[in-house]
């Protein structure tokens, strides 16, 4: 084989590698968001479940208090998370049989915890970014989605200077 192809090829493959890696080490930056939220913990997930009631076609399905449910084990600080829904979205993106199997992340959940200095923080899933990798209606919808959580959740947030 000729030298010139077997550079090539090694450096494709390296490329290859150094992409990989980057991907590995980027995406969980990029699909879980985490902001500090300008209110305490309870305020914090007062503030949110009314948003989302307000929202149109947004449900609270659930509020998660992990530091209850996990106290056997583990003191922990205050750990929870609001599981929601927007049968509107849920339902274009069902209505696609070769869409389903994106049931594994239905319902969203935005989840809120405390850290040891009682700074309290908001992180949710960027499924706008998630919706892409799927593109056709799970792009679309999942598009409209983040924009809206993002409507739930920025005005708890601080601002960023």
């Amino acid at each position: 084989m000729n030298t010139s192809i077997l550079q090539a090829i090694i450096w494709i493959l390296a490329g290859m590698v150094l992409m990989g890696l980057i991907v590995w080490f980027t995406m969980p930056f990029l699909m879980l968001i985490r902001c500090k939220s300008k209110l305490n913990y309870i305020e914090t997930v007062d503030v949110l479940t009314e948003n989302i009631t307000k929202k149109q076609d947004w449900q609270v399905k659930l509020v998660n208090d992990y530091q209850k449910s996990t106290e056997t084990f583990a003191a922990i600080e205050r750990v929870g998370s609001i599981t929601i829904c927007n049968p509107r979205h849920a339902s274009k993106i069902l209505s696609e049989e070769k869409n389903r199997g994106v049931t594994a992340f239905m319902p969203l959940a935005i989840g809120i915890y405390e850290d040891k200095k009682g700074q309290v923080f908001v992180s949710k899933l960027n499924i706008g970014l998630l919706g892409k990798m799927f593109g056709g209606t799970i792009s679309e919808v999942m598009g409209k989605a983040g924009k809206e959580i993002n409507e739930i959740v920025n005005p708890v947030l601080q601002e960023v200077k």
